[in-house]
């Protein structure tokens, strides 16, 4: 968790992903108030200062009151987020424990992926 200076605005529990080309992965967390523009790819240069590999992808993160990824978009930090990515974002937040059956992945060449919404089955036929 990044924390600073409480600044004026609207505040949410914001994050950024990082998954890097050998599939590890971190997270940097922090209360958007607290975050020196108050936006993600500050977040990530005050918690990493920069990525470590051009294979290092870092993608924008909301959380809910819970701390599970609400929502995973390429947002401030300018990466592409495409369904070929989804997999590794899966992998990464079941391993970060910050997966839920809310978590959306808003990917740029698709429609939104609900990686844990239970599937509704059709009614049987009579």
């Amino acid at each position: 968790m990044v924390t600073g200076e409480r600044r004026a605005g609207p505040n949410e529990l914001i994050g950024v992903l990082e998954v890097r080309g050998d599939g590890s992965c971190r997270a940097a967390v922090a209360e958007r108030v607290e975050v020196d523009g108050r936006c993600h790819i500050r977040l990530a240069r005050q918690a990493w200062q920069g990525k470590d590999a051009l294979e290092t992808r870092w993608w924008s993160m909301v959380l809910d009151g819970t701390g599970k990824a609400y929502t995973i978009r390429n947002g401030s930090c300018g990466d592409t987020l495409t369904t070929a990515d989804v997999p590794r974002i899966v992998a990464a937040l079941q391993s970060l424990r910050l997966a839920s059956p809310l978590t959306m992945i808003a990917v740029d060449d698709g429609p939104s992926v609900f990686p844990w919404r239970p599937v509704e089955l059709p009614p049987a036929a009579p």
